[in-house]
């Protein structure tokens, strides 16, 4: 697995009411239309969601307008950058070699 490529970001942020797997399916659908993402992970238990996104491409605002126009509230000042996935492989990050 390798981290996401030059001018990618990845993002989570909350959003308040989903309540069932179709919610789920309506926000991945509309945030994967926005030219600029390559990812999207939506949890309903948490409320959140994780977009791989290229910053140039997609701002916060338009997150939010896409989550809003599926029927949703985003909170993108609660949004939070992640850092990018290990290159090493899950067997070298357990045994602790670089």
């Amino acid at each position: 697995m390798t981290g996401p490529g030059p001018g990618l970001e990845i993002i989570r942020f909350p959003v308040r009411g989903m309540t069932c797997g179709s919610c789920v399916n309506r926000i991945t659908r509309a945030i994967r239309r926005l030219d600029g993402t390559s990812r999207v992970r939506v949890d309903l238990r948490t409320e959140t969601v994780t977009v791989r996104r290229e910053p140039a491409l997609v701002s916060n605002a338009a997150l939010a307008a896409a989550v809003a126009n599926a029927g949703y509230d985003a909170d993108l000042d609660a949004a939070e950058l992640l850092p990018p996935p290990s290159d090493r492989s899950i067997v070298d990050r357990l045994l602790g070699r670089r």
